[in-house]
């Protein structure tokens, strides 16, 4: 493999445990802990990949962030935090930030991103993030009707496969809420999914659900071939459920009706994030959008 520049921007004590990850897979790592220090190595080493803690010392704690994507915008950059990201992801929807893992990170999840996010290459397809994948599947959708029924047949197989599924109740509303998503939302039938309305795509649309397994993993990727979700379009989701929640939490402490103000937008997004345990949504603008999940 060729040896890729990383720049590790970090002062926890989680700072060697990254760097050791990258470099026993062969990348070349640089390692500072301040904004101040890692603008200057940015002019003058290439990276081709910056992994900083979200919050760094300093008066802005995304300084860094907000000067990578200004004077370096190809670099792609994961950010990391200990924190729960809900504490700040007013901040994190405000500046845009779409890769954040949380402390301590698992190696094959920043491996992974990190290298979609270098190459660009293979980043549809669950046997490019399941190693040694031994089997796939596929399920096609055609009408809001089957959606149940698929799901079904889904979590029948990997049961079958010998893996054990701890909260089937979990998994299923996963699958259920993003299948949903991508049925209505994706073909433009946001109305009709408010009202609860079964719907046929048009003759040639589709939503596909593959599953796949290695000896010790499996993983599920939903995919509709309208491309219309966007980074910003899942962080404001995701932002509308942290408030929502937040609010029936006050509710919940001074019997105020927040009921007006509480909708199901996002909710589907906010279960992936609560419930699975390393997932993507990968999008070709206008092509592809596929949610992959992998457990």
């Amino acid at each position: 493999m060729f040896m890729y520049n990383v720049l590790i921007v970090d002062f926890s004590l989680f700072k060697e445990s990254i760097a050791k990850t990258f470099r026993d897979n062969g990348y070349h790592v640089e390692l500072c802990g301040s904004a101040y220090d890692a603008i200057s190595k940015l002019n003058a080493v290439e990276f081709d990949l910056v992994v900083s803690e979200v919050e760094l010392p300093g008066d802005n704690a995304f300084d860094l962030y907000n000067y990578i994507s200004m004077h370096y915008p190809y670099i792609p950059m994961i950010m990391t935090t200990e924190k729960s990201v809900d504490e700040f992801f007013d901040a994190i929807f405000r500046e845009g930030i779409g890769n954040v893992l949380c402390k301590p990170i698992k190696k094959d999840e920043i491996l992974n991103l990190a290298e979609k996010l270098i190459t660009r290459e293979d980043i549809f397809g669950l046997e490019n993030y399941l190693p040694d994948l031994m089997e796939i599947k596929k399920v096609r959708i055609t009408a809001s009707q089957q959606i149940k029924k698929a799901i079904e047949v889904v979590i029948g197989e990997i049961k079958g496969w010998g893996f054990p599924i701890n909260n089937k109740i979990s998994l299923s509303l996963i699958l259920n809420e993003m299948t949903i998503n991508a049925v209505y939302h994706s073909h433009g039938h946001t109305d009709q999914k408010q009202q609860r309305a079964p719907i046929e795509l048009a003759k040639g649309e589709c939503v596909d659900i593959f599953f796949a397994r290695s000896a010790n993993r499996y993983g599920i990727a939903i995919d509709d071939y309208k491309g219309k979700l966007s980074k910003m379009t899942i962080l404001g989701s995701i932002d509308k459920v942290i408030k929502q929640n937040t609010l029936l939490d006050r509710a919940s402490e001074n019997d105020e009706d927040v009921t007006p103000m509480i909708s199901e937008t996002g909710r589907g997004i906010d279960l992936v994030r609560k419930l699975a345990g390393e997932y993507y949504f990968i999008i070709d603008n206008n092509v592809r959008t596929e949610i992959l999940i992998l457990f």
